[in-house]
């Protein structure tokens, strides 16, 4: 298996970690690991290995993916990848404050400063902002407003991360009104990606502040073609037929086409209520 293939089994397994698909997502990532270490590739193995703690993270074992952040952004050891060191350092970060372990980062943030000051791109800075609001190195309401300010040069995945963390801080502050406009938005958007574990936790936080998240029926999901599935979540994440068309390579007619399809199976009238109300959420 050459460093193609392990890259491949590494986005995929990346892929369904976010759909929701653990089991299969931590099958691929090990193969990936295994692929890894036979070609000797620090940076195969330790992609697979973040994927791995993502997955930890994202289901709510913030200890296991902790334990595994943290020898993967020990800097110090040779078998370590710095890029992926330096990159793993938000979601060690999430993971320690979430189990209460922030003690234990020693020298991490400080190296991650560094790496953020050395080149200050927006993005870096977002995600900078977001740690600090996390470990309240900052006031966290002006870190977070601070991150999300710049959220436009965040990834969609790591953007609406950013938004939920802000909106289970404020609900934890008791500020619930202020919690729901974030928590809505972030469920919404989670919906829109596919990604029904983030989906999940948002809808879970919505309900702590009194607020019931709307459902709707997924077996209509079912009834949509795998490009019509792509469509239909690159419209209700806010693109245009245009954009939607330059990114898959198709013609704006083509992607009114499908659309109209789309709305049919869905049983909605328009992009808007599909922008709005995002698509249902598989169980």
């Amino acid at each position: 298996m050459g460093r193609g293939s392990a890259w491949h089994l590494n986005n995929l397994a990346t892929a369904e970690a976010n759909l929701g698909r653990t089991e299969d997502a931590r099958r691929h990532a090990d193969e990936a690991i295994s692929a890894g270490r036979r070609m000797g590739s620090n940076l195969m193995t330790g992609l697979a290995e973040w994927t791995l703690a993502f997955i930890e993270l994202s289901t709510g074992k913030p200890e296991e993916a902790l334990d595994r952040l943290l020898t993967l952004t020990s800097l110090d050891d040779r078998e370590v990848n710095r890029m992926i060191g330096v990159r793993a350092m938000p979601d060690t970060i999430e993971a320690a404050v979430r189990c209460g372990r922030a003690d234990q980062l020693g020298d991490r943030w400080a190296m991650f400063e560094r790496w953020t000051t050395a080149s200050p791109t927006e993005r870096r800075q977002a995600m900078f902002a977001c740690c600090q609001a996390l470990l309240e190195l900052r006031p966290p309401q002006e870190a977070f407003e601070d991150a999300l300010a710049r959220a436009h040069a965040l990834a969609p995945m790591q953007r609406t991360r950013t938004e939920l963390l802000y909106g289970e801080w404020l609900r934890r502050e008791r500020r619930r009104q202020e919690a729901r406009v974030h928590l809505r938005s972030a469920l919404e958007r989670f919906r829109a990606l596919g990604t029904p574990v983030f989906a999940d936790r948002a809808a879970a936080e919505l309900r702590a502040t009194g607020e019931t998240a709307r459902k709707r029926d997924p077996s209509t999901l079912d009834e949509l073609t795998p490009q019509e599935l792509q469509i239909a979540g690159l419209v209700a994440h806010g693109l245009t037929n245009k954009e939607i068309a330059a990114q898959l390579f198709l013609s704006p007619r083509t992607i009114g086409y499908h659309l109209r399809k789309v709305f049919s199976k869905l049983g909605i009238a328009s992009r808007t209520e599909l922008v709005r109300d995002g698509l249902p959420t598989r169980g």
